[in-house]
């Protein structure tokens, strides 16, 4: 009960404390306080200090609801991502998102959204985002392919302005930043090329989205100067991104393949999937990368691994920070930012041990 009554003392003094109240404590107008309160005007140095000071002296929170009502900004911004279990590059990306919108003075409510065709959910976060008064909404689906047709569907209606990162490539009425992924997967072939590889083995997931495509597409450009015969042969899918695919699909690709088709080295498409490649070269006794050499791509658990992988690393914090700049730019340039921008960003490669040079190799 005491704890009780001291909460209601609590709430009834901060309700108590009014514009008026800041103005005569601070000796100056209502509308100086409301300037500074609501960061528009001018107002000289000398009079923000004092008002600050009376603010923090009364414990005066500014009310961010009811400046939304009357036309301003929230300075929340919405931020949906999608929840799995096997990649923590979602939870990278959404952390990032939220230090670098704190950065910029806007706080962040963030939705998990579940794997699976979970639209029904998706319209109930976009509802909870906008009654909340976000001004703005950041949507990272992964591979959600219903999910990215409903934003695209759903994107002329929406009343903020929104930014979709990491995949959505058939999305045209919004504002996208992507990853340039045929770049990556180009660069991480032509590493292992460097380093004296030409049969080099694909592993990926099957190409119903266009990331997976670009992936591909990415080793298939490379393999085509340096060997055009072996890609056709030597590239396996698997539908999804799990360490449990990538070690049947290795076991089943190393199962009786012999001299000269067999690869000095694989490319896998995700770390998930090297994993995969790592557990089961680890139980038919075949080192890497003495025996065998591995890419991966991402970065996301590369260096837990052991010997540490070799990988393709996808920008978290540059994709973050252009993602929360866009939207803040569409927030408070409403006039001049009117089209919708694509922006991709190239993953950088890290160089760690499960490469072997096999130029010198007789």
């Amino acid at each position: 009960m005491v704890l009780e009554k001291h909460e209601n003392n609590f709430s009834d003094n901060m309700k108590k404390v009014t514009l008026k109240m800041i103005a005569e404590e601070a000796g100056v107008s209502i509308s100086c306080v409301a300037r500074c309160v609501n960061g528009s005007g001018y107002v000289s140095e000398e009079k923000r200090a004092k008002v600050y000071a009376v603010m923090k002296e009364m414990n005066y929170i500014p009310n961010q609801q009811a400046k939304f009502l009357r036309g301003g900004q929230s300075k929340i911004i919405g931020h949906i991502h999608l929840a799995t279990d096997e990649n923590i590059l979602f939870v990278k990306i959404s952390a990032t998102i939220e230090r670098k919108s704190y950065e910029r003075g806007y706080k962040t409510i963030s939705y998990a959204l579940e794997e699976g065709n979970n639209i029904q959910m998706l319209n109930e976060m976009l509802a909870d985002l906008l009654s909340y008064g976000v001004d703005g909404i950041i949507i990272n689906a992964g591979g959600e392919k219903n999910i990215i047709q409903e934003v695209g569907r759903r994107a002329n209606s929406i009343s903020v302005p929104v930014v979709m990162i990491e995949r959505p490539a058939d999305v045209y009425e919004i504002e996208k930043i992507l990853i340039d992924n045929e770049e990556g997967s180009y660069v991480a072939v032509q590493r292992l090329h460097d380093n004296g590889h030409r049969n080099i083995a694909y592993l990926g997931v099957v190409q119903n989205a266009p990331v997976e495509k670009e992936r591909y597409r990415g080793y298939v450009q490379a393999m085509k100067s340096i060997n055009p015969e072996y890609y056709e042969s030597h590239s396996y899918f698997v539908e999804e991104y799990t360490v449990e695919n990538g070690y049947l699909k290795t076991l089943e690709i190393f199962e009786g393949m012999k001299e000269p088709d067999y690869p000095t080295a694989v490319f896998a498409a995700s770390d998930i999937l090297a994993a995969g490649v790592y557990r089961a070269f680890m139980e038919k006794g075949i080192q890497i990368p003495n025996q065998i050499s591995v890419v991966g791509y991402d970065d996301t658990i590369a260096k837990f691994l052991s010997p540490p992988l070799s990988t393709m690393q996808l920008p978290v914090e540059e994709i973050a920070a252009a993602a929360v700049e866009a939207l803040i730019k569409k927030v408070e340039e409403k006039e001049r930012c009117t089209g919708n921008r694509t922006m991709k960003i190239g993953p950088i490669f890290v160089e760690r041990s499960s490469i072997k040079d096999i130029r010198n190799d007789s």
